[in-house]
């Protein structure tokens, strides 16, 4: 799908290279952030179906025990 900038900005797609985005520029990939950048306004779909977003996985870690506390290694009153 082909999406336009709306607001320039910067993007670095390998994470390390920026490439400098303006205002009418046109490009297909943006590395899965589509839906992302076209929520905050930076870009815009031109044509065709917006991406579906999956929804982040539920957790898959149990959740956390409450730890017994070591008891006094002191007796007192004895």
């Amino acid at each position: 799908m082909l999406y336009r900038v709306v607001r320039p900005f910067p993007l670095a797609l390998d994470g390390l290279t920026l490439v400098d985005l303006a205002t009418g520029d046109e490009r297909e990939d943006f590395a899965g952030m589509e839906a992302g950048l076209e929520a905050e306004g930076y870009i815009e779909l031109i044509g065709g179906k917006p991406k579906q977003v999956q929804p982040d996985a539920a957790p898959t870690a149990e959740p956390v025990k409450e730890i017994p506390q070591p008891e006094s290694r002191r007796r007192r009153g004895k």
